[in-house]
């Protein structure tokens, strides 16, 4: 019989899950297909470039905010802040920016398999 599974905020502070640099990733559940987790980011952090694969990524951002970088040239950007959810298109490469405060939210990645985190060397590499 299938019965809830609980994942305890201990397990998600100590991840064994693909991290990029600038922040900590706790992997919650990883399914064929799905991937959900949480994302903390000190404040002032910035992350490595990074895509993540064949994944669809939708976050929600529960505390702070933060700057998605893109584009050819890594100057385009989009604002997430607290309460906003955000969508990352499958091999998008991007990096995070975070505001003083720091940020913290929850990943929800699906379409995908493998790994869930590809860093790159910068905006034009799709890795």
């Amino acid at each position: 019989m299938d019965k809830p599974v609980v994942v305890r905020r201990s397990a998600l502070e100590t991840p064994a899950t693909e991290q990029s640099a600038g922040m900590q990733r706790g992997q919650a559940f990883a399914h064929p297909g799905v991937w959900a987790g949480h994302a903390a980011f000190p404040g002032g952090a910035s992350t490595g470039w990074h895509h993540h694969g064949d994944y669809a990524t939708y976050a929600y951002i529960n505390d702070g905010a933060m700057t998605v970088e893109y584009g050819p040239d890594g100057r385009e950007s989009a604002e997430v802040s607290a309460g906003d959810f955000a969508y990352i298109p499958a091999r998008f490469v991007h990096r995070e920016t975070v505001s003083a405060k720091g940020c913290s939210g929850v990943i929800v990645r699906v379409g995908g398999e493998g790994p869930a985190v590809f860093n790159v060397e910068g905006p034009d590499a799709a890795g």
